[in-house]
């Protein structure tokens, strides 16, 4: 009997965050598993630079290319889920041990979901023509910090953590353009390995489209959190408590 590294996580962040939004969920994630939370194009370390999606998934595929020859668990959340997805498809099949995707089942260009994109690209446009993106960022890190606290149950320092990895809200529009007209569905069809896919189940955005992608294949398994979007910031010890159980092979179709 052979003994195979231990898997490697590599954890993916949403849009105008960093990779310092893992924070929350590394403090309840195995000690024993190794993490690479690369921070994307467009966002915290790299914020100079301009976000597409394949600049994203060269961000996760250089984390993987670190961690061989461990297999991979590929882990997302709404920006980082989609990316999870488009990475899998450019890996070696043999690396990927699976993906854990949230807030990623819709395809941003059909309508309604369209609208709400939309609006949100617009409101971002409006605000930052009224004010600095710094005082933007300002004016919006205690209402960010008092989420994470009273709805997320997160510890302070790991609130802190998550704030000082950096906020954007320009990168917003570039992440959008990004993911408009992407098959996503086709991607996670694509993938062989078995795909989690997460939601808040008060997420309608998200859930308008769930039951195509839920629908994708046998390898696809769903998990509703009590929550909205950002599954992984407002319900961390649960998200990290699932990841734990696929990371060890553990995770049955029927877990709660």
């Amino acid at each position: 009997m052979t003994n195979r590294p231990d898997p490697v996580l590599v954890l993916i962040h949403g849009a105008m965050l960093s990779g310092a939004m893992w924070a929350p969920v590394r403090r309840h994630l195995d000690p024993r598993l190794q993490v690479f939370a690369p921070d994307l194009p467009g966002h915290g370390t790299r914020r100079g630079e301009r976000f597409t999606l394949d600049g994203a998934v060269q961000a996760v595929l250089q984390a993987v290319h670190a961690a061989a020859p461990a297999p991979v668990l590929l882990v997302g959340d709404s920006l980082g889920g989609y990316t999870a997805l488009a990475a899998a498809a450019a890996m070696l099949a043999q690396r990927l041990l699976g993906v854990v995707a949230g807030g990623c089942t819709a395809r941003i260009e059909q309508w309604p979901t369209a609208l709400h994109f939309r609006a949100k690209v617009l409101l971002f446009k409006l605000m930052l023509g009224v004010f600095s993106e710094a005082r933007l960022v300002g004016k919006s890190e205690p209402k960010v910090r008092r989420m994470l606290l009273d709805e997320g149950n997160v510890a302070p320092q790991d609130a802190d953590a998550v704030l000082a990895g950096g906020m954007g809200f320009r990168v917003f529009e570039d992440c959008v353009r990004a993911l408009w007209g992407v098959d996503h569905l086709a991607r996670l069809q694509a993938i062989r390995q078995p795909v989690w896919l997460l939601n808040g189940d008060q997420d309608r955005v998200m859930l308008r489209q769930e039951p195509r992608f839920l629908a994708a294949g046998p390898h696809v398994r769903g998990q509703r959190f009590d929550c909205g979007h950002g599954v992984s910031l407002v319900r961390s010890r649960e998200f990290a408590a699932l990841v734990n159980r696929v990371a060890a092979g553990s995770l049955q179709a029927s877990s709660p």
